[in-house]
């Protein structure tokens, strides 16, 4: 894993790509100017496991390029959940309560995401609730498609 902060030029790449995020495609740009200043970039190799089940970390992350693997173990069996790719997020649970992680990541493939450190991403929230509000509603839109998926089963 590389890790660096965004310097200035890579901060306009930064702020348009975020801009493209489900959670903050609302999100009013002198927000996403504060929020982009708030990123670290971090980069995982192919096979890489980005997080682990059951973890004490407690960083949202969003992928900036690559492809990861969001899968459970039970009974020593690896139970996948999902892959996400670019603009997709994983960790966003543990910004609002302080339980472990709930599932391991595994980069597919080299994958670079962008990095919000919960203490940092909480104060933003509470300075700009517009963004916490558009994080809430894609939240509920992710529960609703998982109620309807479950439903199937």
């Amino acid at each position: 894993m590389h890790s660096s902060n965004i310097d200035a030029p890579q901060r306009t790449e930064t702020l348009a790509f975020l801009g493209s995020v489900a959670l903050f495609r609302d999100v009013p740009q002198n927000e996403l100017l504060k929020l982009a200043s708030l990123a670290t970039i971090e980069t995982f190799e192919a096979d890489a496991l980005i997080l682990l089940e059951g973890e004490a970390t407690n960083d949202l992350l969003v992928i900036g390029s690559g492809t990861v693997e969001v899968y459970v173990s039970r009974a020593g069996q690896k139970v996948p959940i999902t892959t996400l790719g670019p603009t997709a997020y994983f960790g966003e649970m543990s910004v609002f309560d302080d339980y472990p992680r709930s599932a391991y990541v595994r980069a597919v493939t080299d994958v670079l995401v962008y990095r919000f450190d919960r203490d940092s991403f909480r104060d933003f929230l509470k300075e700009h609730p517009a963004t916490l509000y558009q994080m809430c509603t894609v939240f509920s839109h992710r529960l609703r498609n998982t109620n309807t998926a479950l439903a199937k089963h």
